[in-house]
Formats: C-alpha cells, structure tokens, sequence
C-alpha cells in the first residue's frame, strides 16, 4: 500500500470515530518530556480520538493505520501499540490493517488492543454513509489552506512563542486542565505583545485555544461526580499557583511564615528585655505573595458547572467547536450536511458563547473576538427525523 492510500486509510478511519461520537484528529506528534530542541518529537499518532460520555468522563483513544498485508509487522505493530499506549496513559489503543491474522487477533486480545481489518471496516463505514467525506481537519480544504495560511504568517510573528502555538494546536489534546489553561494565559501575554494578529492566524489560534479550554473545562467537569465544587476550586487555584492540584507546597510556606513569625517574636523579645522599645514591622507573608487567585477562576469554573449540567450536549460540544471554528467560519460548506444536525441547536451555541466569554479572561478578549461571527451562525437544527444513514446526504 503506498503513502497516499496509507493517508486516505487514516482519513477513513478518522471520519469513522468522528461519525461514532468522537472528536478525532489526524498525525498528532507525541512528544517526549524530556529532550533537545527538535528532538522532542516521538512519532505521529496517525488518529487521536477522545470520546465523552454522558458524565462527561473522557476517553483517549490512538488508532493506527498500516498497510502491510498478511502478517508482515502484524506483532511488530501491536507490541509497539501496547508500547505507545502506555507512555501516552491513554485508554484505548487500535490497530487498522487490510487483513488481520488469527494469531494477531489472539495477540491483540492478550494486549487489550482493538483491531480491525478492512472488510470489518467497509462494514461500519456503511452506517455512516450520509457523512461528508471530508471536514473540517479531516480533509476539509478550506480548514487545511486556512491553517497553511497560519504556518506562513507565523514565520513572521516572532512574539509568539512557537512552543506554546504547538501546545495549543496538538498537545493540549492530551494534557491537564491546568496546563492547558497555564498555556492560554501565556498565549494571550503573547497576543498583548503583538496586538492584532492577521487574518487567518488570529482565527486559527482562537480555534485551537477554544477547543483546549472546551477539552479543560469538560475534565474538570467530569470531576464534579467526585468532589464538591468548592473543592474543585481549590484544587484548580493550587494547580495554577505551583502547577499540581495536589502539591503540599502551600502548607510550606503557611510553615514558613509561622517560623518568621516566631523568630521575629523572638527578636522583638530581646530588644524589650534590654530596654529597647518594640518596633513592630508588617511581615509579608509568603503564601500571600506565592498564592494569588488568577482573575478568570470565576468565570471558568461557571463554565465547568454549565458543562456538567448539560452534558446531553456537553458530550459532544468538541465536534461542534470543531466544526464551527474549522468548517463554517472558514468558509467551508460540510458543516450544513444533515449528518451534524445534532450538533447544531440553540444549546450548542449557548455553550460556545459561554466557553469564548470564558477564553477572553483567561488569554486574551481581542483573540477571544475572532470567534464572535459565532453568534451570527444559525444554530437552529435538530434531529428529530430518522433518515437512512446508509444514503450519502440523507435528510
């Protein structure tokens, strides 16, 4: 199988998790923690796909796409599957071939890995018929020469930093809240410096930033089933003070500060006894110059609890970001196709404006503004008819 047929089998099993729920993406790098400048760069994930379900519990998937037939790679492919999986964290690993073995399927059942061949795939594809072929980033041309546009014009944006737009545009799939929103503040300190961003650039980055802040808020909403929200605000503020949820860091310094407090005493003590009059001095506190609360935590942790308490649309407001920022808003036309009715009603919208209200605290208002024709878009569909799926284009 050459390149091309390799990229539009990748293509077709991308457009097939998007058609089943989820969120996918195509050649997402994954990154080594720890490397050289240019060597950071482990593999590509031929499709990352995140799924959520109705409590808004998140799962990652990485699908790989080879097209060797027989057995040739075939346990190759998926210890090194298993491989990835692990050093990603993520909870669902596939493998696409054009034929699978019986020693291959025995294997992937021993490793927890999914497989597919490409009749079984043919199959699955044959729900999904009224899908537009390509979208948004999964082929949508106008997606892809908007985001060509973006790589040129950021040759020539030097203010912002190169680690933090490839952040935005693939890592933030697979981190933390509170990475992801430490790389939007840092995002819109950049825009600060510079000012206006051309057109499409600006665009662009207030997509992938919005997608990230999206991908943030629905994990803490997820965390909502677990802890109390004031708890969750707690652990959001210490994850953004010393970069963990869980760091004791804090309690250090309140440690700290009580030792000062006490040798200061102690100090005070010694001039008195000797006659000198007390000179009381205000003590900085550690904690308080340490710990200061970010200005946006309101209105992102009311995002968070919007998000929760719909999550019949929460669940999928990615796919709708997805197509809205990098289909309609860029002039491509798939996003009208009845397959996405569902995605596009009025509670959709609502969420979208709420999310990008939150996105201009949190990195930058005028970066947030590019996002604003979102409001003019008609989100006025439903899926209340049943068409035959089986149609290419099916009302």
């Amino acid at each position: 199988m050459n390149r091309e047929t390799g990229a539009e089998l990748e293509l077709r099993v991308a457009r097939l998790e998007f058609a089943e729920g989820a969120f996918s993406r195509l050649r997402v790098p994954a990154r080594a923690e720890e490397a050289t400048p240019g060597r950071d760069v482990l593999t590509d994930l031929d499709i990352l796909a995140i799924d959520v379900d109705p409590r808004l519990r998140i799962t990652w998937s990485t699908v790989e796409c080879k097209g060797e037939k027989g057995e040739a790679k075939e346990v190759d492919r998926l210890f090194s599957l298993a491989g990835l999986r692990q050093y990603l964290g993520v909870q669902r690993a596939v493998l696409v071939r054009p034929t699978v073995s019986r020693r291959g399927r025995a294997l992937a059942r021993r490793l927890d890995i999914g497989i597919m061949d490409i009749p079984t795939l043919q199959r699955r594809e044959a729900a999904h018929a009224w899908l537009p072929e390509t979208f948004a980033h999964l082929g949508g041309a106008a997606c892809l020469e908007a985001e060509a546009k973006t790589d040129t014009q950021l040759k020539g944006l030097p203010e912002l930093p190169t680690e933090v737009v490839a952040f935005l545009r693939y890592d933030a799939l697979l981190a933390s809240p509170n990475a992801i929103l430490g790389a939007l503040g840092n995002l819109g300190r950049a825009v600060d410096r510079r000012g206006i961003l051309p057109h499409p650039a600006g665009h662009i980055l207030a997509s992938h930033a919005l997608i990230a802040l999206l991908l943030a808020a629905l994990q803490d909403a997820a965390q909502l089933d677990l802890v109390p929200a004031d708890v969750l605000r707690q652990r959001t503020e210490r994850a953004l003070t010393t970069g963990s949820p869980d760091d004791d860091i804090l309690a250090v310094l309140d440690r700290a500060d009580e030792l000062v407090r006490f040798l200061l005493d102690r100090v005070h003590r010694a001039y008195t006894s000797s006659g000198a009059a007390r000179q009381d001095v205000p003590q900085l506190k550690l904690r308080e110059i340490i710990e200061t609360p970010p200005t946006f935590l309101d209105s992102y942790l009311d995002l968070v609890e919007r998000l929760r308490g719909n999550p019949a649309v929460s669940r999928n407001i990615l796919q709708t970001a997805e197509l809205t920022c990098f289909e309609a808003l860029v002039d491509g036309e798939a996003w009208r196709e009845p397959a996405f009715d569902h995605l596009f009603t009025a509670e959709h919208q609502g969420l979208l404006l709420a999310a990008i209200a939150t996105l201009g605290q949190v990195a930058n208002e005028p970066l947030a503004q590019q996002l604003s024709p979102i409001a003019h878009i008609a989100f006025d569909r439903s899926a209340a008819a049943i068409p035959n799926r089986r149609q290419p284009g099916a009302r």
